[in-house]
């Protein structure tokens, strides 16, 4: 270098480079201690994989898929803005967009659920057959019966349908139907989770007995919630637009600003190899 000539700065901004590092890397040890975790706890169960529900409702496999994502998404944000990589940039750039796509997706059709069920029907996607399968296999798995039963508990539902007799749902449970095949104790039954629950009184497993033989509504509606879950989701959808929409925006803004970010630091490292190529 003559003398006097100062070095030419790197058109990399360092602060920018670590942040994006930093901010992959905890997500990148949270990935892969949620893969690790779960992968365990999936072992241990010997969970077996029959059908979608069974994804849909074990909160292990959710969490393993999800690590899985997060691992490979903050690896390539991680390295990439260390090692200053291109190609890894790129990718992590694309893979949380589509990322994005598909959760602004998930939430178009929230929407459409709470607004226009039709369209639903237009693309033969019928939610209710869908968690059917969960009524019937609700015995099989212990951790899909505790996200039924809490799923029922905390939004003072019964059944998976969406209309106001999803208790009714319940006959497809091979422990719980009225027919004359069924010799269970629990027969005409539903779970102790549909249960309404005063304050001060205790839990009782055994309150739903009798609840598929009612015909009183009034006296129904005093011992268990009668309403299907899905129309539980969806009246929350619409009582709660704006929390549900500050959350949607809480989650994607985030997203979209490592985008940014990561799209920002590539193209300093291109004007940064530019210029060693303009130096040769």
């Amino acid at each position: 270098m003559a003398p006097g000539r100062r070095r030419d700065r790197s058109s990399v901004n360092p602060c920018l480079k670590y942040f994006i590092f930093l901010f992959n890397f905890v997500f990148l040890l949270i990935g892969v201690a949620t893969v690790g975790l779960t992968s365990w706890i999936i072992h241990e169960k010997d969970k077996k994989i029959t059908s979608f529900i069974d994804v849909v409702l074990d909160p292990s496999l959710l969490l393993l898929i999800a690590g899985c994502i997060a691992t490979l998404i903050s690896f390539l944000g991680a390295i990439g803005a260390l090692r200053e990589h291109q190609s890894m940039l790129t990718a992590y750039s694309h893979l949380v967009t589509l990322f994005i796509f598909i959760q602004v997706i998930g939430v178009v059709f929230v929407f459409l659920f709470y607004y226009d069920k039709s369209i639903f029907i237009s693309l033969k996607i019928y939610p209710d057959d869908l968690f059917k399968d969960a009524i019937v296999r609700y015995r099989d798995d212990p951790d899909q019966q505790d996200f039924i039963d809490g799923w029922q508990k905390e939004m003072d539902c019964c059944g998976f349908s969406d209309d106001d007799e999803g208790y009714k749902a319940w006959n497809n449970n091979i422990y719980y139907n009225c027919t004359d095949e069924n010799k269970s104790a629990e027969k005409c039954a539903v779970p102790w989770s549909c249960c309404v629950l005063k304050d001060g009184d205790r839990l009782n497993l055994l309150c739903g007995n009798g609840a598929l033989e009612q015909t009183s509504s009034t006296l129904l509606n005093n011992q268990i919630y009668t309403r299907g879950c899905l129309k539980a989701v969806r009246e929350w959808v619409g009582s709660n637009l704006f929390v549900f929409g500050c959350i949607v925006i809480g989650v994607l803004i985030p997203q979209m600003m490592s985008i940014c970010f990561a799209r920002n630091l590539n193209d300093q490292i291109a004007i940064q190899i530019s210029k060693w190529q303009y130096q040769r």
